[in-house]
């Protein structure tokens, strides 16, 4: 008997592969650092008080987050109050503005860093307590 060979075809059937993605990155742009900003807190207390006259401690910190140099620290009084010598700083004074400049024990003042001032100050009338303050021209908060 003859023998009969079968052809066997095999056909190999196309393999699918997945479509390929790109997944979506997305770049976190890093968070910008604070904006410089110039703030402080006064300390103020008066140490002693005679007939027309006061003597005054101020603790000024830079509360801010920047470094300040040179700095200058200015307090407004009730009218008629003056300020007669400074202890450790030159200062300037306009009606009942006092400027202080060149405090003499730390011309930096960096962020968190106190700086103690002290002056003899005469007055007319009323109570020797500044009513505002300020550092480089931005507003202090009192402690």
């Amino acid at each position: 008997m003859p023998t009969v060979l079968r052809q066997i075809s095999t056909s190999a059937s196309p393999t699918t592969t997945a479509p390929k993605t790109t997944a979506a990155t997305s770049q976190t742009q890093a968070a910008a650092p604070p904006a410089p900003v110039a703030s402080c807190t006064v300390h103020y207390a008066v140490t002693d008080q005679w007939n027309n006259g006061f003597t005054a401690g101020v603790a000024v910190t830079n509360t801010g987050n920047q470094t300040i140099n040179p700095w200058t620290a200015g307090w407004t009084f009730t009218a008629g109050q003056r300020v007669t010598h400074s202890w450790n700083g030159d200062y300037s004074q306009s009606g009942s503005r006092v400027t202080m400049k060149a405090v003499s024990y730390n011309l930096t003042l960096a962020p968190g860093a106190t700086v103690n001032i002290g002056f003899n100050g005469a007055f007319d009338h009323g109570n020797p307590t500044p009513v505002g303050f300020t550092l480089n021209g931005a507003s202090c908060g009192t402690n």
